[in-house]
């Protein structure tokens, strides 16, 4: 059975997924975490710590002003395997880097033992350093990697570090199109709507599945590529 056009069936979305590590049928759902505060924020960061890859996004207000952090570093959004974290740092109190960032995040972050994923990461990150001070570290470009899987074998001159937008890496390695849409230059300042709570978990959640995707069509390459080196803050 095939869904219709434009309905949310016929979209890649996380909810398509479910929670490998639990056998309560009530609890299968990747969970989403939406973090209003810092604390809450703290607490739900430190489910992370553990994980080997996250995927990650951040999101901004699209006429922000310049030294605004809320509306530079709006939203952060992390993802492993059976759950995801909003992190909405424009909700939370204070005003700068250290009043706004929980602790247990920027550690996940500047940690060497975790990689993060994402499309056009290495932005996303100068961002977080520029209005944040995070200094990420274990960083992996996506596009880089897509491109080393894709063309290695038919189009050698193709294994290049040119950035592949999200939707296309979804379309390709997961076999759905990413609803995108308005939504995306929405405020991301103001409290989330359902359709953006949908959005942020889904880009953060689908850079994780690329990852795994990528990672297996690489290792059933032979000879078996070296994959594309992270990149750390400098």
């Amino acid at each position: 059975m095939q869904a219709s056009p434009n309905t949310k069936a016929s979209f890649w979305s996380h909810t398509m997924y479910r929670d490998p590590k639990t056998a309560d049928p009530d609890f299968k759902r990747i969970k989403v975490h939406y973090c209003k505060t810092k604390e809450v924020g703290e607490t739900v960061a430190k489910y992370f710590l553990n994980e080997k890859v996250i995927g990650f996004d951040i999101e901004w207000k699209y006429d922000f002003r310049p030294a605004d952090i809320k509306e530079n570093a709006s939203l952060i959004q992390i993802a492993c395997e059976n759950r995801i974290a909003l992190f909405h740092i424009s909700l939370y109190k204070g005003k700068t880097a250290d009043e706004l960032l929980p602790p247990t995040l920027k550690t996940i972050l500047e940690s060497p033992d975790i990689a993060k994923v994402g499309v056009a990461i290495r932005g996303d990150f100068t961002r977080c350093w520029t209005y944040l001070g995070i200094k990420a570290c274990h960083q992996i470009e996506l596009s880089r990697l897509h491109n080393l899987v894709e063309y290695r074998d038919m189009a050698p001159k193709m294994v290049n570090n040119k950035l592949v937008g999200m939707a296309k890496q979804v379309q390709t390695h997961l076999q759905l199109p990413l609803a995108k849409g308005d939504v995306r230059k929405s405020d991301w300042s103001k409290p989330l709507t359902t359709e953006q709570v949908e959005y942020a978990a889904s880009d953060a959640y689908a850079g994780f599945r690329i990852y795994d995707v990528l990672e297996m069509k690489r290792k059933a390459m032979k000879p078996v590529p070296t994959p594309p080196a992270p990149f750390d803050w400098d």
